[in-house]
């Protein structure tokens, strides 16, 4: 029994940065996520997320089994009800947590997005209040902005992703900036204790590169910028130290995605070779 999906929608871009998430069923029933053999056909680009979801991440796997299992003890099970039944109601309310939070996610962006294009600031009040910090932060530090939510494509490397936001940061210079929404743990005397994750960095170098080879500009700084899902209060902001060659570590992990989906946009589509596993 297939509980859930082995292989997890991917996003994958075109040469020329139109998004290629979705296809056209045969059956003509709608659309469903492309595959990795959809963008084999048309040497499709892969993400930056997607490359780096060849590395663990034992934050998100954690968070994704506490819902699991919070979904298993919270949803009663029917006196008669199979098993494997209550099995598939658990991943599907396990899944629309998941998708709740990937909403709000996307619903903060997309405020974000408005007010630093137009200062338009959300109707709804509950949203309102989760980026009242933001808009602070945004008004006190951001001094330009170059581009807002933009896909960009490296011509060279062959891989793609949208930007939330190129900016010239106050004390800091030229920035890609990053959002990201979670659920900000608290110490035992109630101080926010935000997680700032590794792959973070390597995201926001990856983008950086292709707005760099892309555009000729010379972005320097790394920024995430997260948010509370839960509770309203203020942002958390963190500037990336160039301690680590970050654009080497993304292309080392850009390597063993090749390997292990054995594939390359930049050649043929079946032009990885690795050792037989069986």
């Amino acid at each position: 029994m297939t509980l859930i999906d082995r292989q997890a929608p991917s996003h994958w871009y075109l040469r020329d940065g139109r998004p290629f998430h979705q296809i056209a069923k045969k059956d003509g029933s709608g659309d469903r996520a492309v595959t990795l053999a959809d963008a084999r056909k048309v040497l499709a680009l892969p993400s930056v997320t997607n490359i780096l979801g060849v590395l663990a991440k034992p934050g998100l796997d954690a968070w994704r089994i506490e819902q699991g299992i919070m979904a298993a003890l919270t949803l009663p099970r029917g006196a008669d009800e199979p098993l494997d039944a209550f099995a598939r109601r658990v991943v599907k309310d396990m899944s629309e947590q998941v998708e709740k939070a990937a909403d709000f996610g996307a619903a903060i962006h997309a405020a974000c997005e408005a007010y630093a294009i137009n200062k338009e600031l959300p109707s709804d009040p509950t949203l309102l209040a989760f980026i009242k910090d933001v808009v602070r932060w945004f008004d006190e530090n951001v001094e330009r902005i170059d581009c807002i939510e933009q896909v960009m494509v490296h011509p060279t490397a062959l891989y793609a992703g949208r930007v939330d936001m190129v900016a010239k940061i106050k004390d800091v210079g030229w920035c890609v900036v990053d959002f990201k929404t979670q659920k900000v743990k608290r110490s035992a005397k109630g101080a926010p204790k935000p997680a700032f994750y590794e792959t973070w960095p390597l995201q926001l170098a990856a983008y950086r590169e292709a707005v760099n080879v892309s555009t000729g500009k010379n972005i320097v700084g790394l920024v995430s910028v997260v948010i509370d899902s839960v509770e309203p209060g203020p942002v958390h902001v963190k500037v990336w130290p160039e301690t680590f060659d970050y654009t080497k570590v993304f292309a080392a992990a850009y390597n063993a995605w090749k390997y292990v989906k054995c594939y390359s946009p930049g050649e043929s589509a079946l032009n990885i070779e690795r050792p037989e596993l069986n």
